[in-house]
């Protein structure tokens, strides 16, 4: 795994996509982190093998 692109694609995804991730931010911007893995590993690129 690529650690950097997965970096990558965790900042994309809090920064300038949490709606087209469907990530819920709180008042204070935070998202669980239990949101974000599920959000992550929807992709196929960084789902976790068997």
């Amino acid at each position: 795994m690529d650690y950097i692109d997965l970096s990558k694609e965790i900042s994309y995804a809090l920064q300038h996509a949490p709606r087209e991730y469907e990530l819920e931010m709180d008042e204070a911007g935070f998202v669980s982190l239990a949101q974000l893995f599920c959000a992550i590993n929807e992709d196929e690129k960084y789902q976790k093998s068997l």
